[in-house]
């Protein structure tokens, strides 16, 4: 016989016990109690519940207030029967009976549906009778989690805890977000279980949209995992962001034992855990989006002053472009080489112009996943695609009445491509299952692709180039603008050195280096040689040996004869990715580029790692 205590009324922990032919359930206010019951009527030890002879017994162990049996007080020890009421004091217990459901794996387990629904108790007690070593495990996983910038690593912390607290032989998480890289992790990787995570329970757990636990619900079992297992439990991975009434699911954390079941207080644990991940994830990923925004604009200090660093004549004659620009609303194409500033003259443009007091909302198209372009540009209905759970707001209406600056647009894919037509055309746009909007915005492209080569090549649509290129400004290269080098020393040196606490000045040595370099990273490249420089030099005056730059005579290559940009960049490029063994990550950070950009590079001129001979 399968059976189980259900408190219905009352505060106590657990919610529910499950009852064993061969030890008793110790019932009452000690905290070593089976279950505990939070009442100022009931005893240290007030009942027992045991099996004798195919039958569970109450027994009632209370001098002073007793345990009452469907109302009635007992005097000897009864014999329980399904659905019965028990009560100890204020709190009510039902005891229930089930069968056994076999199903047709032939595998047995407990039918514990309930005959109705269960009532709330006033409030939850159990995260004060964690243990020590358990509270300790939730605040070290908390602190651990500030300090983690990797969301792999936040998930892998969460298994390992769960994994030695549960005794689970097998833990994993499968991520539910459709706008993160699908994220998969078990644990432990070289478990000889033959076990998957499961379809079955991460279906029925997203669609009751709470915890399933295989003990206690009664849930179908198909050809997969579950087969092989005793019990299981699956949690969802869900938080509610600020200002929304939308609980975001974010994935789901399985265990797995098929040994044993799990008990309440695993269960339970595993819940406060899965809360704390879950909060870090979104925290996490609102710190990264922050960072991010935080690194597009480092160069601001404040609004409304200089943005643009720098008196040579290309410079000058740029600005007056942008004063004359910024008063009109037509779009604007801004092309420059990787790390001029294309973005900085965007933000002159808004700064400047009829729309400074309206929104500037800044894309990196090369970001965009091909795949949800219409959703973040144009935005979605709830239910427009798979995972779409809520209305998106796409990019268009947040910018509404401001302007949109579309950086890296030739990554657009050429489908994206004809409905920004449309929207310049028109001035309206479309949600994915949903109806046409107006919107008024100024569009501030910028690229470093030379666009008239992709309309050529078909990779561009022509009708879009030319509608973007009403207006166009060209950002000078910091190789051309060599005089302007002392002013972003002294600027980028100036804010190291509040950063750093530090007064930081270059010698006259170092500039003379600098001069004479090439700079095919620009001023993106520029300022990462000048923090490098900071961290390694020994005293607030930078030495040129401070400054790491090639030259002439470093190993890896002579700079090309030719003054051509392409072989310019392909040996800056080849000397980044010889330093640095090849690794493109690291590569890409030197030259002050994406690295799918790096990639792109490589392949546009065919630069390929030299493999030594062995004799």
């Amino acid at each position: 016989m399968t059976a189980r205590l259900v408190l219905e009324l009352g505060i106590g922990a657990p919610l529910t016990v499950l009852l064993s032919q061969e030890q008793s359930v110790k019932i009452g206010r000690n905290p070593d109690n089976d279950l505990i019951i939070h009442d100022e009527h009931a005893s240290r030890f007030h009942a027992e519940v045991y099996f004798e002879s195919g039958t569970f017994f109450l027994k009632n162990h209370s001098k002073n207030n007793g345990t009452r049996l469907n109302g009635s007080r007992i005097s000897e020890d009864v014999a329980l029967i399904n659905q019965c009421k028990i009560n100890i004091g204020s709190a009510q217990i039902r005891f229930e009976t089930s069968s056994i459901v076999i199903d047709d794996s032939s595998k047995t387990i407990p039918d514990l549906s309930l005959q109705e629904e269960e009532k709330e108790p006033k409030s939850d007690p159990f995260i004060t009778q964690f243990l020590h070593d358990e509270l300790s495990l939730l605040f070290s996983y908390v602190a651990d989690s500030v300090l983690e910038n990797n969301p792999r690593d936040l998930v892998e912390k969460a298994l390992r805890i769960l994994l030695k607290r549960t005794q689970a032989e097998k833990v994993g998480f499968l991520s539910l977000d459709t706008t993160e890289f699908l994220l998969k992790q078990v644990l432990p990787a070289d478990t000889k279980l033959d076990l998957v995570l499961s379809k079955t329970l991460t279906n029925e757990a997203v669609a009751r949209e709470k915890t399933v636990w295989l003990l206690q619900e009664q849930v179908g079992i198909e050809a997969d995992s579950l087969r092989s297992m005793k019990d299981a439990v699956c949690l969802l991975v869900k938080c509610k962001p600020p200002g929304s009434d939308v609980e975001n699911i974010m994935g789901a954390v399985h265990l797995y034992n098929s040994r044993k079941f799990f008990t309440f207080k695993d269960v339970r644990f595993t819940e406060f855990l899965v809360d704390c991940l879950a909060n870090s994830l979104h925290v996490l990923r609102l710190r990264r989006a922050l960072e991010a925004d935080n690194n597009r604009f480092k160069l601001i200090e404040e609004k409304g002053k200089e943005l643009i660093i720098g008196s040579s004549r290309l410079v000058v004659k740029m600005k007056q472009e942008i004063q004359r620009v910024a008063l009109r609303n037509a779009p604007v194409l801004i092309i420059g080489d990787s790390g001029v500033g294309k973005e900085l003259v965007a933000l002159e443009l808004h700064n400047k112009g009829l729309r400074k007091a309206e929104p500037m909302v800044s894309v990196n198209c090369a970001t965009i996943s091909p795949g949800l372009a219409d959703a973040e540009l144009f935005g979605n209905e709830k239910g427009a695609y798979t995972g779409a759970d809520r209305a998106n707001t796409g990019y268009f209406q947040q910018a509404d009445d401001g302007i949109l600056f579309l950086d890296e647009v030739g990554e657009l894919s050429l489908d994206c491509q004809a409905k920004l037509l449309r929207t310049l055309e028109t001035g309206k746009i479309r949600p994915l299952r949903g109806k046409e909007i107006n919107v008024n915005v100024r569009v501030i492209s910028a690229t470093n692709r030379d666009l008239q080569k992709e309309v050529d090549e078909g990779r561009f649509r022509e009708d879009l180039f030319y509608r973007l290129n009403a207006c166009v400004i060209k950002v000078p290269a910091l190789r051309e603008r060599l005089e302007d080098l002392p002013e972003l020393v002294d600027f980028f040196l100036n804010r190291f050195s509040v950063e750093y606490r530090k007064r930081f000045s270059p010698s006259v040595e170092v500039l003379e280096k600098l001069k004479k370099y090439h700079w095919p990273g620009n001023i993106r490249q520029l300022k990462s040689v000048l923090e490098s420089g900071v961290n390694r030099a020994e005293s607030e005056t930078l030495m040129a040996e401070d400054i790491d730059i090639p030259t002439n005579d470093s190993s890896g290559g002579e700079l090309p004869k030719t003054i051509k940009l392409a072989e310019v960049e392909a040996w800056a490029i080849k000397i980044a990715l010889e330093r640095n063994g090849w690794n493109q990550t690291q590569a890409s950070k030197i030259l002050g580029i994406h690295r799918e950009t790096l990639m792109d590079k490589i392949k546009k001129y065919k630069i390929e790692k030299k493999i030594p001979k062995t004799t």
